[in-house]
């Protein structure tokens, strides 16, 4: 019985904390996307559903469902695929392997902040480094306004979010090479597999549960963007990189409709949370098998 009241009592503070930090403001948020609260008056008006209903209906809302389905589909393709492959190449013993994953992994060390701010410097149209790069080339033709055009902003930023991203990715992988079992690698070897028969038939199906982490952690990543977007073009030019996140925002601080940003965000919440819940029953099925 002491042992249960030291335990209870180490976990009174967190416990204490996880409800004023956490499980307070989602019921709270819950509340006032049932209203019309505006943010500012003291009174409002219960309607209900009405602010979930209205989703269905609100073009803004489409587009940035749309944007979000982009995001994760780039950042399922490009970091983690990268990442995979820079974990392949650099789980060797060859010089200077630890420099290159310091490099890689970098990036991951900065603030979303710090990283918009950065990639909003290389796509600067008149200085930044990616434009006066494309110059040098002798392709001026291609260099553009890459934050400023809505054809260009969405995947700009994306691809400036990929490459904080990347380093998350070649960590992960490089931890699950380590349990891939050298004796099937040796098999292989000696039925003479070639190296991407090696890599795909032995390696790969080894790294499945590392994939599932690797890719649940890029979803959530991505539908959780918000201050990489905030940062460099703010949703725009026209909404053409506008995701769930900073439309909530807008919507909830910059139109005055708290209401209808709280029922946004509370709709995000139930998409992550419905992606952690496949994510651990996926692995709580491993295991057992």
């Amino acid at each position: 019985m002491e042992k249960k009241g030291v335990v209870l009592q180490f976990l009174a503070v967190p416990f204490a904390v996880y409800l004023l930090v956490i499980i307070i403001p989602f019921l709270q948020s819950l509340y006032l996307s049932l209203t019309d609260w505006n943010g500012i008056s003291e009174t409002f008006d219960f309607v209900g559903l009405a602010n979930y209903l209205l989703v269905f209906s609100d073009r803004a809302f489409s587009a940035a469902v749309l944007h979000n389905f982009i995001w994760v589909t780039v950042f399922l393709l490009l970091p983690t695929l990268l990442g995979l492959l820079l974990a392949v190449l650099l789980d060797k013993d060859i010089r200077g392997a630890v420099v290159f994953k310091s490099i890689i992994y970098l990036p991951m060390i900065f603030s979303y902040v710090i990283a918009g701010m950065v990639w909003t410097f290389i796509y600067e149209p008149r200085l930044g480094i990616l434009n006066l790069s494309l110059e040098a080339a002798g392709l001026p033709q291609l260099t553009r306004a890459w934050l400023a055009e809505p054809g260009t902003a969405l995947l700009s930023v994306i691809v400036a979010a990929a490459w904080q991203h990347t380093g998350l990715c070649m960590i992960l992988f490089l931890a699950g090479l380590q349990s891939v079992r050298a004796d099937l690698i040796e098999a292989a070897e000696i039925d003479g597999a070639n190296r991407i028969q090696l890599f795909l038939g032995v390696v790969l199906p080894q790294l499945k549960n590392t994939t599932i982490v690797v890719v649940s952690l890029t979803v959530i990543n991505s539908l959780k963007s918000f201050d990489i977007v905030y940062i460099m073009t703010r949703g725009g030019p026209f909404r053409s990189s506008e995701v769930l996140t900073t439309l909530m925002y807008r919507e909830a601080f910059w139109n005055y409709r708290m209401g209808y940003g709280s029922a946004i965000a509370n709709m995000l919440f139930f998409m992550v949370l419905i992606i952690i819940v496949v994510y651990f029953r996926s692995v709580m099925q491993r295991n057992q098998t």
